[in-house]
């Protein structure tokens, strides 16, 4: 669901539900384009750090989230915290566009990204790794919780 006003910026949290969680909004990033994000509740257990992967947390409501895990499916991704959104808090994450991710260590410029533990990237492919294809590494960071840009897409 996309709505035509919203209460904050993209990097805004709330300790309360103020966009409904699920809903989507476009964003026009000044330095990497069109941005697609979802509204979320971070269920983590601890802050969400900027860069950590997402998804839909085992037992609870579709958009309350944990840390994606290594072979997380994708229709359980939910997106990448481009902010850090504090624990229990609610907040956007990146489900469409450039942003930025963290690495486990092993990131590769110009490999597809998979999801890895504790919510990290590592590199794969779209034939050994179906279904849990998350983004496109543009560079190589440097070593494991090292950012890198990526896109990521049909989440």
């Amino acid at each position: 669901m996309f709505k035509s006003a919203y209460l904050g910026d993209i990097d805004a949290t709330s300790a309360t539900d103020d966009e409904g969680v699920g809903t989507l909004r476009w964003y026009d990033h000044p330095t990497y384009g069109w941005q697609k994000y979802r509204w979320v509740q971070n269920t983590t257990g601890g802050a969400l750090a900027a860069g950590l992967g997402v998804m839909q947390a085992n037992g609870t409501g579709i958009y309350t989230t944990t840390l994606s895990g290594a072979t997380t499916p994708n229709a359980r991704v939910l997106g990448v915290a481009q902010a850090a959104i504090p624990s229990t808090y609610y907040g956007w994450v990146l489900c469409d566009g450039i942003g930025t991710f963290q690495s486990d260590g092993s990131t590769t410029a110009n490999t597809i990204q998979i999801c890895a533990a504790n919510g990290l990237f590592t590199d794969g492919t779209a034939v050994t790794s179906e279904g849990i294809v998350w983004a496109q590494a543009t560079e190589t960071p440097a070593g494991s919780g090292g950012t890198f840009q990526g896109r990521i897409t049909a989440c």
